[in-house]
């Protein structure tokens, strides 16, 4: 088995050849080097490949044949000699040469690791004894090699040059000439960042002195009195020295090897210096327990980032983002929150007159800008169900302006509503209307799912009161419906207006249930609101006439009050009730208390 590497400014990888033969080919966007299955010379078009070599091992295993024909570029090699890529070249291994930018590495593997002559660094301290009169390094050198360490820390882990910056850091430490931060994927190893003083002394990994160290987990190294000039397989001949390495593991959560910093001093050009000294290589360890750190910073990152998706999902990213921060306030508690539940009138029929997808379309149109209302007002959208959405502000964190949040985000959701309306006009057999109801109270909030399946939500009387306003605001064919709860939480921005006092359907108490305009519009409506307030008192009070002459000048005014349905329980009123139908939607009599019957 013999190994590959490659180098560039965009790439540095190392792969295994099982065989005699590789095909490496320029692939993709970024023109990576990646083995293909294309052999070169094969005329396959189809293929997006770019430049491609190959390279056979001879079968002796000393020397490789590299075929590059068709490449308009020459091959340089390690010692500065070139050649024609027009014939097939023959490299004796190991064999380092550049084509373009890029660097080409190969090498048969170590597959023995008694042949690494590598030292386990805190095995071997305790039975080394100290040498008398040896000077350690200098105070400068200390600090060079603390600040590196603080150098590291304070890069940011989420960072693409995260791995290359350390490798950068152990080679400026230690003075070593290429550093490696290779990542551990199963039985492969990755390069996830590099430095190299002069890729022509190589730049490639031993991923036997790797698995060494995950079996037997600690800092290795080949100090300088290990340092051969033998061959790594017996009756090969290898000219060159053979390079220094120290290898730090990077832990995991469980203290798993999920990494390593590879470090070489391969005692050529300008670098002298051979081996790895203790101190040296304690470094290294200290490094590679910044990458540890950095890539638990980076996994932290990526939880947390998965779980604000998760939450975004379902809250604001207001809300979202309060919940990274405190994730207890999902805990059920007991709290005062505004609900809202809001139903597009008539989609039944309208489906209808609709194809499926056109119906789907709107809904999916009309719940966007529901939802966008919500979220503006930092609302949290509590479920959707059919032509529906609900929402409920003051959970889970404090809101003082909740009800009058609600309030704003049900009259933005009448505004969008008109908007959504008017750009499917051309296809609505009529205007599409929302009956809106707002409610405040004390409400159970938490889980109102399961375990499996988190829904956060409120519980208790209030929600159900505010779903009763809701179908109210249906049925009595007001778009908002409010209650007084909501009303005397309003601010001045919104004026109220009583529509009427009802009797809901599982409620026993008689609510007063109001509508709302902007404090603007009720300005320019002054007059109309007084006039339906007029008549409202006068209704209660069983003055009819006087309520119905109120009644009828609204009538001819237009529909900006709700002065139609006034009119037809004061018509109800006077008939006293007389005739009513079992499915009649309000019960009457002489009470000026409005029931209405249907849910």
């Amino acid at each position: 088995m013999w190994q590959v590497a490659v180098f560039n400014r965009r790439q540095h990888e190392q792969f295994r050849v099982v065989g005699s033969e590789i095909t490496l080919a320029q692939q993709g966007l970024d023109e990576r080097w990646a083995p293909s299955n294309i052999a070169a010379g094969s005329g396959d078009e189809q293929t997006p490949v770019g430049d491609r070599i190959t390279i056979r091992l001879r079968p002796s295993g000393e020397a490789t044949v590299i075929d590059c024909r068709g490449i308009d570029d020459n091959v340089f090699l390690a010692d500065g000699g070139a050649l024609a890529c027009h014939v097939p070249m023959e490299l004796s291994l190991p064999a380092t040469f550049q084509l373009g930018e890029t660097w080409f590495e190969i090498k048969l593997r170590t597959v023995r690791p008694e042949t690494l002559a590598l030292e386990a660094l805190h095995a071997t301290d305790a039975e080394r004894p100290a040498h008398a009169g040896k000077q350690g390094p200098d105070s400068a050198t200390v600090s060079k090699w603390l600040a590196a360490v603080s150098d590291l820390h304070r890069t940011a882990a989420s960072s693409d040059e995260f791995f290359t910056r350390a490798a950068e850091i152990a080679v400026r430490s230690t003075g070593l000439d290429a550093a490696m931060i290779l990542l551990r994927e199963g039985s492969t190893w990755q390069i996830a960042g590099s430095s190299l003083a002069d890729p022509r002394y190589g730049f490639s990994f031993d991923d036997a002195a790797l698995n060494l160290m995950v079996a037997r987990p600690d800092v290795w190294r080949r100090p300088a009195s290990s340092v051969r000039t033998t061959s790594l397989v017996p009756g090969l001949p290898d000219p060159q020295p053979q390079d220094s390495l120290v290898l730090a593991p990077v832990r995991g959560e469980y203290g798993e090897v999920i990494a390593a910093v590879y470090g070489v001093r391969h005692g050529r050009g300008d670098n002298r210096r051979v081996g790895v000294r203790t101190l040296e290589a304690r470094v290294i360890e200290v490094l590679a327990d910044g990458v540890a750190a950095g890539l638990a910073r980076r996994q932290q990152e990526v939880d947390a980032a998965r779980r604000q998706v998760l939450l975004e999902q379902a809250f604001s990213p207001e809300v979202a983002q309060h919940l990274l921060r405190q994730p207890n306030a999902l805990a059920s508690q007991t709290r005062e929150a505004t609900m809202l539940l809001a139903d597009l009138r008539g989609f039944t029929k309208l489906a209808e007159m609709l194809t499926p997808t056109e119906s789907c379309d709107l809904l999916s149109a009309v719940m966007e800008a529901l939802t966008d209302a919500i979220t503006a007002q930092s609302g949290m959208v509590i479920d959707y169900y059919g032509d529906g959405v609900s929402a409920m502000w003051n959970a889970p964190f404090d809101q003082p302006d909740h009800a009058d949040r609600a309030c704003l985000a049900a009259l933005e959701m009448l505004e969008s509503i008109a908007q959504v309306s008017d750009a499917w006009r051309q296809l609505l057999p009529f205007p599409l209307e929302l009956g809106i109801g707002i409610h405040t109270g004390l409400v159970q909030v938490g889980n109102a799912g399961t375990r499996q399946r988190m829904k956060y939500g409120p519980r208790g009387r209030a929600m159900n009161l505010a779903s009763r306003v809701q179908t109210a605001a249906k049925h009595l064919d007001v778009p908002l419906l409010v209650t007084d709860a909501v009303r005397r939480r309003a601010s001045s921005r919104l004026t109220a207006l009583k529509v009427c006092t009802a009797r809901l359907p599982g409620i026993e108490d008689p609510q007063e249930l109001f509508t709302l305009f902007p404090a603007a519009d009720a300005e320019r409506l002054q007059g109309d609101l007084d006039r339906y307030a007029i008549a409202l008192a006068a209704f209660e009070e069983g003055d009819l006439d006087l309520a119905e002459r109120e009644l009828e000048s609204l009538l001819s005014d237009g529909p900006s009050t709700p002065a139609a349905f006034l009119a037809q329980q004061t018509a109800a009123l006077r008939r006293g009730g007389l005739g009513r139908r079992a499915d009649d939607l309000f019960a009457s009599g002489n009470d000026a208390v409005i029931e209405i019957l249907s849910k």
